[in-house]
């Protein structure tokens, strides 16, 4: 059921806004008209994340008096600490100490529909934490918020110019050895999909991150692929050694569930150079726009941040920041 919500501004007679725990059927397709449209705001996304991350998703949009949608975004209520009680009491646990998130969003091409949104936060009473998209023009923001970073590849550039751009010594120079030393790729589908999953958990054990079921790395893939997903293995003789998933919705490339193995760092293999390449091209090929390396600190604060920010810089991608809102 939708609500219409009372903003508070004296130019709010101008538009109507929509809040609704029921995905509108033109969802998707009007994240297609706009540059910022991308996969963590599609209903499927929206679908795995009330599945496994015991998010509940509000599908928001702001129209005006054409009926012309000018800003639209998935939030998410959800409570940390829900999953600790019994699956009875957890609604009421979630109304109670829910905070509200998003990603990648809201999208619009409105300057003027923006303000409503922000201004809609400010009069929640719940702690919120969301992520603009790096092609998300803003002007200044008035929250707290965090300067991020992302490195953007320009897909409508040639296989050669892109190869130019990168770091001669750094990601050429990897990408030739992983062929030389033998690494191949393989389209990840649901045949080698188990192969993936078991580098992704092996990965994150060794990093001391928490991680998922098959299950649910099943049921993610089932639900993206209608709307983009794909990714890389790669192998040295048959045995599973790299992988990296990527999103493509919208003609937009986002990583997902970079994967090492132990194997590939000690015989130094550069799996991921050689994936990352494959998917660039991959890009150019299938006419997308851009590939998103994801986020960066662009002032690093320790050793490992240093590499991380080396690492994206040496593919020759275009420096975008945006803003992570918080309160």
């Amino acid at each position: 059921m939708y609500t219409n919500l009372k903003i508070r501004n004296t130019l709010c007679v101008n538009y109507s806004t929509t809040i609704s725990d029921e995905c509108p059927d033109d969802w998707n397709q009007e994240l297609t008209k706009n540059k910022t449209g991308n996969i963590y705001n599609t209903a499927e996304y929206a679908q795995y994340a009330n599945n496994w991350l015991d998010w509940s998703p509000l599908y928001f949009r702001i129209i005006d008096k054409k009926g012309i949608i000018l800003l639209q975004v998935i939030m998410y209520h959800y409570s940390p600490k829900s999953k600790k009680f019994p699956k009875l009491f957890r609604p009421l646990i979630k109304k109670l100490k829910s905070s509200i998130r998003w990603q990648y969003g809201p999208m619009t091409n409105s300057f003027n529909s923006l303000p409503y949104f922000l201004d809609y936060l400010k009069n929640q009473k719940k702690s919120f934490y969301g992520i603009l998209h790096p092609l998300l023009e803003t002007n200044s923001i008035n929250f707290q918020k965090t300067k991020w970073s992302t490195f953007l590849i320009d897909l409508s550039k040639s296989e050669n110019e892109l190869y130019d751009n990168m770091d001669k010594n750094s990601a050429q120079k990897n990408i030739s050895r992983a062929i030389k030393r033998g690494v191949k790729l393989e389209i990840i589908s649901k045949k080698n999909l188990n192969d993936y999953y078991d580098l992704v958990k092996n990965s994150r054990i060794s990093l001391g991150l928490d991680y998922g079921t098959f299950e649910e790395m099943s049921d993610m893939w089932d639900l993206l692929e209608r709307v983009g997903y794909s990714g890389f293995i790669a192998k040295l003789d048959d045995i599973p050694v790299g992988g990296l998933g990527f999103s493509f919705f919208n003609n937009y490339i986002n990583e997902w569930g970079v994967a090492r193995s132990q194997l590939d760092y000690d015989k130094k293999l550069y799996s991921q150079d050689l994936i990352k390449w494959e998917i660039m091209k991959w890009g150019v090929k299938n006419k997308m726009n851009w590939y998103d390396l994801s986020g960066v600190n662009l002032n690093p604060s320790n050793k490992k941040e240093e590499g991380i920010l080396r690492y994206k810089k040496k593919w020759g991608g275009l420096q975008k920041d945006y803003w992570i809102l918080s309160r």
